[in-house]
């Protein structure tokens, strides 16, 4: 039986045709898009398996907003849509392999799909972005744990891709890096550092885009909900990158990798990809990609489409003949 399968789509700034050319790509399955009006409210969408998510929370990067945005989202899944599985995307997102092979993934095997880094395992992350989880920013001790990672790497240019994020790596050489190693693990320790991780609920690390079946989206919204989660994360930077990889990792024992491939990192942001990254795209073991242009006639887009999803040349521009009585809520 083909699995129901509901695509989130967090929506602020992009183009409006450019959500769509994504959303056909899902059909048959409900693309269902929180759009943020108040960044963008000239918004209308055409495509037939489109629904908006009412009340939409005002989103952006490295605000809360966009994780509320999120829970927001899943709660009205829960209570409003009849599906098996959800994923988790944004308007730059597209699909790198047919429909029916990411069905097949989802209808079998491991109840939720994500990669993430254990925080208190692994010596690069612990340095790399522990302030971020131990502290809320803007304190003191966000500015000194900051400066102490900062020390610690020092002229270092090492780094690690993975889990669909990035990690410096090397440093930690010389008594001024010793000392800032001293004072991260120290505020690792819940007692110093005042935060709510524990061995009971270990702090991970990695990308918000996530799939998950049923049962494991109604585990998160609970866990989310429980108190004291949203007020502790609620005051950390770019929060998304440690709550959900924390909550999933509390829900599920048996992981499947990330559906996503997602471009290197420049900095703080995900790069883009174009038409040098095909080969790539093809050879992975990923159904989705992040990021590409916002250009529904960029031409990565439509080789992507066409050579990698095996869609007809003119599968996804604008179709008039496809209307969608869906507006602003």
């Amino acid at each position: 039986m083909q699995p129901r399968i509901v695509f989130v789509v967090m929506s602020a700034v992009s183009k409006p045709d450019t959500v769509d050319q994504l959303a056909r790509t899902l059909d048959p399955h409900v693309a269902l898009v929180h759009h943020d009006f108040s960044q963008a409210p000239d918004f209308p969408l055409t495509a037939r398996n489109v629904q908006f998510v009412p009340n939409p929370r005002r989103t952006g990067w490295a605000y809360f907003g966009f994780v509320d945005g999120i829970f927001h989202s899943l709660r009205h899944a829960l209570s409003h849509l009849d599906f098996d599985y959800l994923q988790l995307l944004s308007p730059t997102c597209l699909p790198i392999k047919p429909m029916s092979q990411f069905e097949a993934r989802v209808a079998r095997g491991p109840p939720a799909h994500f990669d993430c880094i254990d925080l208190l395992a692994d010596g690069d992350a612990l340095m790399s972005v522990g302030y971020r989880a131990f502290t809320p920013e803007g304190s003191l001790r966000h500015l000194a744990a900051r400066r102490a990672a900062s020390i610690y790497f020092g002229a270092s240019t090492g780094r690690r891709d993975e889990a669909g994020i990035w990690l410096r790596t090397g440093g930690g050489e010389g008594p001024a890096a010793h000392l800032a190693d001293l004072l991260i693990k120290g505020l690792s320790r819940p007692w110093i550092g005042r935060h709510l991780f524990n061995e009971g609920f270990r702090p991970y690390y990695g990308t918000p885009w996530f799939g998950a079946r049923r049962e494991v989206i109604a585990g998160i919204v609970r866990l989310f909900e429980q108190a004291g989660v949203r007020e502790y994360f609620s005051r950390l930077r770019i929060a998304e990158e440690f709550l959900f990889p924390t909550i999933l990792m509390q829900l599920v024992s048996n992981k499947g990798s990330m559906n996503h491939v997602l471009k290197k990192y420049v900095g703080a942001h995900t790069g883009w990809f174009d038409e040098s990254d095909l080969d790539l795209l093809r050879s992975s073991g990923g159904f989705f990609a992040r990021k590409f242009p916002d250009d529904p006639g960029a031409v990565v887009r439509m080789r992507v489409l066409v050579d990698l999803v095996g869609a007809p040349s003119d599968a996804y521009a604008g179709d008039s003949r496809m209307p969608c009585a869906i507006g602003r809520k």
